[in-house]
């Protein structure tokens, strides 16, 4: 009975280190793999390569043989296999592939401490995801486009470019609250980072956006907006004498007299049009607010100034039926 116990486990010890021995790794298989890595990576099977190099480094560390050259080797060859895969993705114009490789070799830097490719990545990441934003503003996919620039400002908030972008889909989107915030971060980076040709863009498409939307407005009579946007406006652009001529007249359409007389005022010292009689529509305006005030005395000097041109007939008009002007 004992024999037979001694026999059974004697049996038992040699199948298990039979079956140790079929699954250890030995060098030559380490070898092999970084050799067969090698092959595959001069045949352009980046990702094959990196499989083969990733065996290699297992049968060494399972082997405790952590310092040798041959895994250290193959800890190298991984970020520069993934690279190129990445590489050749984003040379075909696939965007989505070639960003999530160079996301993953983004991850094989970390995890093989590889600062360098690390760096490559976290450069090359944010301008793939701006190229994706813009090729979708084209396009006209609006929301895919801003989730894109979103992406790309957060490898990179200090890209005024995409801020540039953002604004534009903003602004075809129609929306007038994230467009003035996503402005106004995207000027701020811009003064930041001595960007002044985006600062100007921004500047430019905030502007006139607001513009339009108040001109929108006032062709609406929803007078109280178009007062809100054409304030907006000079946020972001010059003053000149056109854009304070028209919040003269919402003022006078809001019954604010005295907001129109400023506006009004502001139009006049801004204009360069001596000798024509453009400035007539200016006056037409001050001679409305003052008239609205109670001032006729200023409301017929300002009728009988905007008495030319286009306005010439609407003003005498005021002066002859309205107020009786001396």
């Amino acid at each position: 009975m004992k024999l037979k116990l001694k026999s059974t486990i004697t049996a038992m010890i040699f199948l298990l280190g039979f079956a140790v021995n079929l699954n250890a790794q030995t060098s030559s298989e380490a070898v092999d793999a970084l050799k067969e890595g090698v092959s595959k990576s001069q045949a352009k099977d980046y990702l094959g390569a990196i499989e083969s190099f990733k065996k290699c480094i297992s049968i060494y560390e399972e082997l405790g043989e952590f310092d040798n050259e041959n895994r250290a080797t193959a800890i190298k060859q991984i970020p520069v296999m993934q690279y190129k895969h990445a590489l050749g993705l984003y040379k075909q114009k696939d965007y989505d592939g070639s960003i999530e490789a160079f996301e993953k070799l983004a991850e094989y830097s970390e995890t093989y401490g590889n600062e360098a490719y690390l760096k490559k990545a976290e450069g090359i990441i944010p301008q793939l995801y701006r190229i994706k934003g813009t090729n979708l503003l084209k396009e006209e996919k609006y929301d895919e486009a801003i989730a894109s620039f979103n992406h790309a400002l957060e490898y990179n908030p200090n890209d005024a470019k995409v801020y540039v972008y953002k604004t534009m889909a903003l602004r075809e989107q129609d929306n007038a609250e994230a467009l003035k915030e996503t402005a106004n971060k995207g000027i701020e980076v811009s003064i930041a980072n001595n960007k002044a040709e985006e600062e100007d863009d921004i500047k430019s498409l905030a502007g006139n956006y607001f513009l339009k939307k108040g001109a929108e407005a006032y062709q609406s009579e929803d007078y109280a907006d178009a007062a809100d946007y054409f304030t907006q406006s000079l946020d972001y652009k010059d003053a000149d004498s056109d854009l304070y001529y028209q919040l003269s007249a919402v003022y006078n359409k809001l019954k604010q007299w005295d907001k129109a007389i400023e506006m009004a005022n502001k139009s006049l010292e801004l204009f360069d049009g001596e000798g024509t009689t453009r400035d007539a529509k200016i006056y037409y305006e001050l001679g409305n607010a003052f008239l609205g005030k109670g001032d006729n005395a200023a409301a017929c000097d300002n009728y009988s100034k905007a008495a030319k041109g286009d306005y010439q007939q609407a003003a005498e008009y005021q002066m002859k039926h309205v107020l009786k002007c001396n």
